[in-house]
């Protein structure tokens, strides 16, 4: 099949060509303004066109509407009408390839304020979180079991207004979007970036003529106030604004019996202060319990002439707490962390975008320039044992994004559509992994670790270059039979630079220091390395529309997910690229308004790996260690199904499930130091349920023309999963128990002001969302830490508007 499928590709590059795609479109210097006024009265017969609030993503025909590109979303809104009355959920039904969506009523009314709070109730996604921390920020998404690894850069695309987000900016909060689509399997041409599992758009709204000032507060069981403040409107003439800012404190659900202890030395290098001399960045905070979130949001619209627009955002955010730690450990069952230490972790980031569109009566050009920084220090007691003293792991981490996209789309409703672009950018990574561990002996002594008393850095510094040139047409073949094809051609240089310094004390198992100067020689001098990647990646989608209102599509695309360098190196021939991984995607689907009250989606989809990227443990030198390496072959084939149900006017229902099965088809790990390989071959993979399912329904009493009340009930069921692989004792397998969540809500609304009292989780179910291994304390695997979701918990919020 993998060689059909092979034949299958180079048939369509073959069809689809080398398009020459444009470096640059420097039209909106060239561009005056009395012309464009004098273009717009010329043609204003095609101005009916241009001005749908709901620009197309890809173009539009006669029969075949789309939704909107993120460069186009200056002139989006969820609930407006749209071309021939539609809104954007009703497009979506259009769409031949699956995509969820919640408008920013939906969300709030659900209390979702970032991605991961949509699991389970989102079909086929699910998170993954890194073997070298269970921070947030050491989390991605993963879709239909595409994205399992979390070191390297994600597999799934963060976007907010089209600006790509880097990973440490993953789930940043929502901060009242207009609404958020959830696009699954590869995007080659629709996005800046190469995405291979799949995209979360994040869509604002931007500001208009309609002058909003709003203001929102709300508490919650475990003491957490949140604030919100949102101004839009107009400045001046053909000039809009809006600012929304939020901050909100917790003292958080999981409490930390730790202390901070200031300074933080190991008795095995009595009077060195370690953390200074090979952790600088690190700032151990001290801890007072209290999460702390904030953050602000800018957006500066300026639309001199109907055709001609830009946008300058801007935002900032920091998350300061304690981030829960490593999480409670499994023998506890508990929201507690029972260790000694404990720290204040610190995130930050920020950046800014400029995003400029004009349009002519037959294309529209656009343009997206942004910048981003994140930083991230998560300090944690490794063991979270108050028996075992003085563990300490620190990840400092840092990324910047540089980049520049240019698009030229079709508008208009016409047979032939298409949309061209080219996108170059630069990013840049930096993580220390730093250990302090001064006793890893088992509590009762009857058991020593080798590590007992190391101190270890880690320095990984990557610099990654790239360009891309992709483009799409899509052609009405009959009224009623669409096909779209579409390539992406993507090139990138990575250069690595990597360090790994340390040494293990005479302890109870070394009678003499072991230190890495015997395979790196210097403390101080990094091993260098540079690779390039490049690749074709093509896309092709059938569709056929069975009547108005159902029509049924057949979606093939080919995933990447670009090569890569160790994050936590142990030798210097650790220094060497990972393997790129790609994929071949199958979609097939249907999409059905029954009638004007029940709309039904099914897809089924068949998704083939290639050189898929696995973090496991290795042993080099000696030291157990994390290494990422490539499985030959995996296959996920499955289904999902929706439909939303108006009962009545007032009673409306949203049921869903998924099943996503998995397998390594080809996956041995060789761990080194002469143990026996490891085979994986015929497993499932890990951080994917087999099912998720969710039902939630929402009863709406109008109590006057202005005013309503609103009863939801929202449950969801996650199968259960696993993380691990058994490739050493460090690693083992850890089973991840299905669990299930009911929320309830009561949501007054009215003019001026709404108000909502809710309780989440309210069957009170210990949650574990993934687990976490100290993997150098002994006994060995004793010490599993549970990244748990919230307990039962009540609150309420109230919005004004003035």
């Amino acid at each position: 099949m993998s060689n059909g499928r092979s034949q299958h590709s180079r048939r369509l590059r073959v069809l689809l060509g080398s398009a020459s795609l444009p470096a640059t479109f420097l039209v909106f210097v060239a561009i005056s303004q009395h012309k464009a006024c004098a273009a717009e009265e010329a043609s204003s017969g095609h101005q009916a066109n241009r001005d749908i609030p709901n620009a197309s993503r890809h173009g539009s025909h006669a029969t075949k509407k789309a939704t909107a590109h993120p460069l186009t979303v200056a002139s989006t809104s969820v609930e407006k009408i749209h071309i021939n009355g539609q809104s954007h959920r009703h497009q979506l039904l259009q769409e031949p390839q699956s995509i969820a969506t919640y408008s920013g009523a939906e969300l709030r009314q659900l209390n979702v304020t970032k991605t991961t709070d949509l699991l389970g109730m989102t079909p086929g996604l699910y998170m993954t979180t890194s073997k070298l921390s269970p921070s947030q920020e050491s989390t991605q998404l993963v879709i239909r079991g595409v994205g399992t690894n979390a070191q390297l850069e994600p597999a799934t695309g963060i976007y907010v207004d089209g600006v790509y987000m880097p990973a440490l900016d993953f789930d940043v909060g929502f901060m009242d979007p207009e609404r958020v689509d959830i696009y699954k399997g590869p995007q080659n041409t629709q996005f800046s970036r190469n995405a291979e599992a799949g995209i979360v758009s994040i869509v604002t709204a931007p500001p208009g003529d309609h002058t909003v000032r709003r203001a929102r507060v709300g508490l919650d069981s475990f003491d957490t106030l949140t604030t919100q403040l949102y101004l839009s409107g107009k400045i001046a003439r053909n000039f809009y604004g809006s600012i929304i800012a939020d901050y909100s404190r917790s003292d958080g659900y999981i409490k930390n019996n730790g202390k901070s202890k200031f300074p933080l030395t190991d008795p095995y290098f009595p009077n060195q202060d370690l953390i200074s001399l090979y952790g600088s960045h690190i700032k151990l905070n001290r801890y007072t319990g209290v999460e702390q979130k904030g953050g602000f949001r800018t957006d500066l619209r300026y639309k001199p002439t109907q055709r001609l627009e830009f946008r300058l955002v801007g935002d900032y955010h920091r998350d300061n707490g304690n981030q829960n730690g490593a999480g409670p450990l499994d023998s506890c069952h508990c929201y507690n962390v029972n260790g000694d230490l404990a720290y204040q972790a610190d995130s930050v980031n920020y950046g800014a975008a400029l995003i400029a569109s004009y349009t002519l009566p037959y294309a529209k050009f656009s343009t997206i320039t942004s910048w981003r920084e994140s930083r991230s220090d998560v300090p944690l007691d490794f063991v979270g044992d108050s028996r075992l003293t003085n563990n300490l792991q620190d990840i400092y981490s840092e990324q910047q994004s540089k980049m520049q996209e240019f698009r030229i789309e079709s508008v208009g409703q016409r047979r032939l559509t298409w949309n061209v672009g080219f996108t170059a950018y630069k990013d840049r990574e930096y993580t220390n992994r730093f250990y302090l561990l001064s006793d890893l002996d088992s509590p009762d002594g009857t058991q020593h670790s080798l590590y007992s008393g190391i101190w270890n850095s880690q320095v990984v510094s990557l610099r990654r270059t790239g360009y891309s040139g992709y483009g799409e047409l899509a052609y009405a073949i009959t009224p009623r039979l669409h096909l779209t094809a579409g390539v992406r051609y993507l090139w990138e240089d990575t250069r690595a630079s990597g360090l790994e310094r340390y040494v293990i004390p005479a302890n109870n198992v070394l009678s003499a220091p072991l230190s890495s100067l015997s395979s790196w020689g210097s403390f101080n001098t990094p091993v260098l390395s540079e690779r390039r990647w490049n690749r074709a990646l093509p896309s092709a989608t059938l569709s056929y529309d069975l009547a108005s209102s159902t029509s049924v599509y057949l979606r093939y695309a080919q995933g990447y997910k670009s090569g890569s360098y160790q994050k936590a190196p142990v030798v210097p021939t650790d220094v060497s690229p990972v393997l790129p991984e790609t994929t071949n995607t199958y979609e097939m689907g249907i999409k059905s308004q029954v009638n004007k009250n029940i709309i039904v989606e099914l897809a089924g989809f068949d998704t083939e790996l290639h050189n898929q990227q696995v973090d496991s443990t290795v042993v080099r030198d000696g030291i157990t260690s994390n290494a990422i390496t490539n499985a030959g072959a995996s296959r996920i084939t499955g289904f999902e199904a929706n439909i939303g149900w108006h009962v009545t006017p007032r009673f409306e229902i949203n049921a869903n499930a998924a099943y996503t099965p998995s397998k390594f088809l080809d996956y041995v790990i060789h761990p080194g130091a002469g143990k026996a390989a490891v085979v994986r071959t015929g497993s499932a993979l890990p951080s994917t349920p087999d099912w998720t399912a969710n039902i939630r329904g929402a009863y709406t009493l109008a109590l006057s023309t202005t005013q309503s009340l609103m009863f939801q009930a929202n449950f969801r069921w996650v199968n259960s999963t696993y993380v691990g692989t058994n490739a050493t004792s460090a690693d083992p397998i850890l089973h991840i128990p299905s669990w299930n969540q009911l929320d309830l809500k009561v949501m007054y609304h009215g003019k001026y002001w709404s108000a909502s009292l809710y309780g989440n989780n309210v069957l009170n179910r210990y949650i574990i969302l993934s687990k976490f291994n100290t993997f150098f304390a002994l006994p060995s695997g004793r010490y599993i830490h549970d990244i748990v979701a919230p307990p039962a918990n009540v609150g309420f919020d109230v919005t004004a508007n003035f």
